[in-house]
């Protein structure tokens, strides 16, 4: 059994819908009835009458979510001590992020910081997490900040008085097939079908992209190949010539086609936000913050 079945029971319940409980737990709606599912075969009874709207606890669900409410609160309890006893003074500040953002982006603006405000010492943590691991991360301690890409089409749901942001950072995601010219698989003369590198359907790239595919025409010509949760073992197969994905222009480096060679309509912009708890009292936070919102 996973805590994280019962975190998805806990949502359901609180919002009576698997759709706006996916949303909250930017998981795709069918992920989320599959893990319901898998908890309903572990505790060998339907826990949820879907005959309802809003959706409501059978008998069984009525017995077993109290115990449910309990075990997610020992289980953060239990993190939060964990997490806080594991903090040492080796490191000053830990930050979270995407890998893709751990690999160019966060050493340029430690760099940039160091510059401004004098050394300090600096943790990453470079993992896929959910929207709300991240934010319990900033909640227990185990993490200072964490930082994100932004795209209008992901809406994260974040109580901004608890968890300020600042946009400090911007990128786009664009066509990449290597060496090749992405006009080669994706221009108007060519017609074939185009072998696409696509993003495990969850992840917060793969709602980017859906975006930029669903304002063009060449969808239906999409053809999967290749499927992976991170950007850089989609970039890998693309500079294998096995086919056509979309990545961070900041990923992809030397030989990086000029954004404004793109057509725009094949690309999109992203923000890069970084978050912190109100709560949060480190003073080395509080003047990477300060020199965050008041940028040279």
């Amino acid at each position: 059994m996973d805590i994280k079945w019962l975190e998805d029971l806990l949502h359901v319940v609180e919002l009576g819908s698997f759709s706006r409980a996916a949303e909250t737990r930017h998981v795709t709606q069918s992920a989320l009835s599959r893990r319901i599912q898998s908890l309903e075969l572990w505790a060998g009874s339907e826990l949820l009458d879907r005959s309802h709207h809003p959706i409501t606890l059978t008998p069984q669900g009525e017995d077993f979510i109290q115990t449910a409410r309990e075990i997610v609160a020992m289980s953060e309890e239990a993190q939060s001590r964990i997490a806080a006893s594991a903090r040492t003074a080796d490191y000053e500040v830990h930050l979270a992020c995407l890998h893709t953002l751990a690999l160019a982006f966060v050493p340029k603006l430690v760099a940039d910081l160091t510059e401004r405000i004098g050394p300090f010492g600096i943790s990453i943590t470079a993992d896929a997490r959910t929207v709300e691991e991240y934010l319990l991360s900033l909640t227990n301690g185990s993490s200072d900040m964490f930082l994100c890409y932004s795209h209008p089409s992901v809406k994260f749901d974040i109580d901004q008085e608890k968890f300020p942001n600042l946009v400090i950072g911007e990128d786009a995601m664009v066509p990449y097939c290597g060496p090749q010219d992405a006009r080669l698989y994706i221009g108007e003369a060519e017609k074939n079908e185009i072998p696409y590198l696509k993003y495990s359907d969850s992840t917060f790239m793969a709602h980017v992209v859906r975006s930029i595919i669903s304002a063009n025409d060449f969808g239906p010509r999409l053809v999967p190949k290749y499927r992976a949760s991170l950007a850089e073992s989609l970039m890998t197969a693309a500079e294998k010539r096995l086919g056509l994905c979309w990545v961070p222009h900041s990923l992809i480096g030397e030989g990086a086609p000029r954004a404004e060679l793109i057509p725009k309509e094949w690309m999109s912009a992203m923000s890069i936000r970084i978050y912190r708890s109100v709560e949060n009292n480190n003073p080395v936070v509080d003047r990477i913050w300060a020199a965050l919102s008041d940028p040279v």
